[in-house]
């Protein structure tokens, strides 16, 4: 809730490249912020720099305590694509070589940014080597979650090329060096099917939503600890990890699942499903379908989630055209649970957003950002983010 000088939940939403802040405060249409900006303001010159200036997807991750940094968070980062690829300005900043200008933007392949507490890019990067001679390796062609574990490894999936049944989806995991960064990494798996943004457990397992496979795999360990455990040209473990299946399609009426987020105080998952039909649904550690959260249908085809300190689920929706299934406006909703635990209607948090996906619920605290100083979040015409 939002209060007048305390913390509060801020449901962090990646769409547009940029990543909105929604102040809740359990109503409707709450104060929605910008936190990240991809871009310049003025889409005809570079002379009004945006705040921060990377184009960014996925979901927040705050780095362990254990790598010794002070509260920064990753973040997937698509900036060279954006800013390097994209003819059009003020996106074809890549000729910016000035460290000092506030349009600078580096040029480093796709990954994950590293961010201060006050969300302000570190200027470090993590992701795996490219030196730009040739197409985009796996691993930096569409990354987007993040988890890390006790141990302080990072576990990210990169979605691959999308391409309708080339599996050429990963798994990776980035190891700390002892200086706090993460330089070094192992592929974990190659063929994965469209992965979505990865979740664990509390004993350490892995489950990745593959949608175009319709099933959750779960890895369980052996993980890698170290570059010394894939010391191929690969990079691929020597040693795979433990793959199961945690859930396939049709579990209380789940077709194609696309994320999924842990229930609090339980053992349970939410489960989100993005087509044939949408829903959302509740799951217990074995992935036996225990309850329905939003129904079949009602959901307007349902991306990321996460669970607020109270308890209540926030997702994003894409709203896929029924016939053509190209993204259209997409919105932020929420479900709250009455004092019995029943799930109630979902309630809209924002709207014309622009194929959202990742979705992060923080205490403010952890951050040093004024929240409610922020710009709002610009409103977009229907027929920028696809339409109705």
């Amino acid at each position: 809730m939002v209060g007048s000088a305390h913390a509060f939940d801020v449901v962090l939403n990646a769409q547009g490249e940029y990543l909105d802040a929604y102040l809740v405060n359990g109503k409707a249409f709450p104060p929605q912020v910008v936190l990240i900006d991809p871009d310049p303001p003025d889409p005809t010159s570079l002379t009004v720099p945006p705040r921060v200036g990377r184009h960014v997807n996925g979901k927040l991750c705050f780095l362990p305590h254990k790598v010794r940094r002070r509260r920064e968070f990753v973040l997937a980062d698509d900036t060279y694509r954006e800013a390097c690829l994209d003819s059009h300005p003020p996106q074809a900043r890549c000729a910016v070589t000035d460290p000092s200008s506030p349009f600078f933007v580096g040029k480093d392949p796709d990954g994950w940014a590293v961010f201060d507490r006050h969300a302000v890019w570190t200027r470090q990067h993590i992701h795996t080597p490219w030196d730009f001679s040739g197409p985009q390796p796996q691993g930096n062609k569409d990354p987007q979650g993040c988890v890390f574990d006790r141990k302080g490894r990072m576990f990210g999936n990169d979605v691959g090329s999308e391409q309708l049944g080339l599996n050429d989806g990963s798994l990776i995991v980035f190891f700390p060096g002892r200086d706090g960064r993460y330089t070094t990494f192992c592929f974990l798996d190659k063929g994965l099917a469209d992965p979505g943004m990865p979740a664990m457990d509390r004993q350490g397992n892995i489950y990745v939503p593959e949608p175009e496979a319709t099933k959750v795999t779960k890895f369980s360990p052996p993980f890698p600890a170290s570059a010394a455990d894939c010391d191929n040209a690969e990079h691929l473990v020597t040693t795979p990890p433990t793959k199961s299946v945690f859930l396939a399609s049709g579990a209380g009426g789940l077709t194609i699942p696309v994320s999924m987020v842990r229930v609090p105080h339980t053992r349970h998952w939410y489960v989100a499903g993005v087509l044939g039909p949408p829903i959302i649904n509740e799951y217990d550690a074995d992935g036996a379908f225990v309850r329905n959260i939003v129904p079949a249908g009602v959901p307007r085809n349902p991306l990321g989630m996460d669970v607020g300190g109270d308890g209540t689920l926030y997702y994003a929706e894409l709203n896929l055209d029924p016939v053509t299934f190209d993204t259209r406006c997409g919105s932020m909703a929420m479900v709250r649970f009455d004092r019995h635990g029943a799930p109630q209607p979902p309630v809209t948090l924002g709207t014309h957003l622009r194929f959202p996906d990742g979705v992060t619920v923080m205490d403010s605290s952890r951050f040093a950002v004024k929240f409610r100083q922020l710009p709002p979040s610009p409103e977009v015409p229907a027929a920028e983010c696809g339409g109705e």
